[in-house]
């Protein structure tokens, strides 16, 4: 008796461009188009999946890749980065344009220029050595991932045989501070407002806007008038760091810091942000200095930064009982477990409502009858 044996892939050559390889795989319905270089190795280049090109779209991107212009082996880092950047793909949740701008200040003025078949481990490594002694251990895994990110896009590609950064471990990045919000700790923030309030009028309503909403510091210097809608009470987000657009609601205490913002906004902005530069014509810079002034001025520990007042925010919110969920949503976080790491601080309210049911329940009482 024959067994028959299911086939896994047919590879086929395209009736109409002889060069593209087509792969199909019955058992997921899925198309692979491959195409090969016309130097010596002659090796595979991807072209891309049915997922996101049609046969006719194949067709096209074969006869592209095997114009006279086109050289796998012979592309630099900077050209590989563009159609890294291009295709989307390879990215995860990290934003595009802050990638984009890592690659350009750090990445393109060491290797930008160089083929990438010929980056070898010690060229990444200078450029990890390169990177700002300042910058924490998260960050600097941050520019590994990138890196990662496009070397195993060029692999895929056929741009180049290995990835370099394979053998680099991510360091050990330390656990964010996370502040504990009781009531001292708002009555200080409140004072620090208030500080600001006398000293620097918009600092002080940037501030108050990052705690009232819990947004990215860089969410909220990139809005612009037209981003706020009143009457739908929210504001809409276009610089996020997933790349992303999302929506904010608007509470009541909102609206009254946004009629203040007006009333001290001159009149005709030159570019509508709601929080203008003195000096030109865009969103003013983040008042780093004159924040930890307030910090000082009011007994707020110095390493407060504008970040901290999202995880507050959050915080709060957790103390509150409102559903993780919820506050996933406040946040813009793309998974639960980003809001979960909040639970920890409302530990002290965990307890009081644990011994408020046990009380209800009375199961401590069955030998008092």
């Amino acid at each position: 008796m024959s067994i028959s044996k299911s086939v896994k892939q047919i590879e086929v050559r395209d009736s109409v461009v002889e060069e593209l390889i087509i792969v199909n795989y019955p058992a997921t319905g899925n198309t692979t188009y491959y195409t090969r270089e016309t130097t010596k190795e002659r090796r595979r280049v991807k072209l891309g999946t049915s997922k996101d090109l049609t046969l006719k779209q194949a067709r096209k991107k074969a006869a592209e890749t095997l114009s006279a212009d086109f050289r796998p082996c012979s592309l630099t880092l900077a050209q590989a980065f563009e159609a890294y950047a291009k295709s989307g793909e390879y990215s995860g949740k990290r934003s595009t344009g802050r990638e984009r701008k890592r690659f350009e200040k750090v990445v393109e003025p060491i290797l930008g220029s160089k083929r990438i078949k010929a980056i070898g481990l010690t060229d990444v490594q200078a450029v990890m050595a390169d990177l700002n002694s300042s910058l924490s251990n998260a960050t600097r895994n941050r520019y590994l991932a990138m890196l990662r990110s496009i070397f195993r896009f060029s692999v895929d590609q056929g741009y180049c045989d290995k990835d370099p950064t394979r053998s680099l471990k991510l360091l050990r990045e330390v656990p964010v501070k996370l502040y504990e919000v009781n009531d001292e700790f708002i009555g200080r923030l409140r004072l620090a407002v208030d500080w600001l309030d006398d000293a620097n009028p918009r600092t002080a309503c940037l501030v108050e806007l990052l705690l009232l909403t819990g947004m990215r510091i860089g969410e909220a210097l990139t809005l612009q008038w037209d981003d706020v809608n009143l009457p739908t009470r929210h504001i809409t987000l276009r610089f996020t760091k997933s790349g992303k657009v999302r929506h904010v609601p608007i509470s009541d205490e909102c609206v009254k810091l946004l009629s203040r913002l007006v009333e001290g906004t001159v009149e005709s902005p030159p570019n509508g942000w709601l929080f203008p530069s003195s000096r030109g014509y865009s969103h003013m810079s983040r008042p780093v200095r004159t924040w930890k002034r307030a910090c000082h001025a009011v007994g707020l520990p110095l390493s407060l930064r504008f970040h901290d007042l999202r995880h507050i925010f959050a915080s709060a919110c957790v103390k509150e009982g409102i559903p993780l969920y919820t506050v996933q949503g406040l946040l813009g976080h793309s998974s639960i477990r980003m809001s979960e790491r909040y639970c920890a601080l409302a530990a002290a309210d965990l307890l009081k409502a644990s011994c408020r049911v046990s009380s209800v329940l009375g199961l401590n009482k069955r030998g008092e009858k």
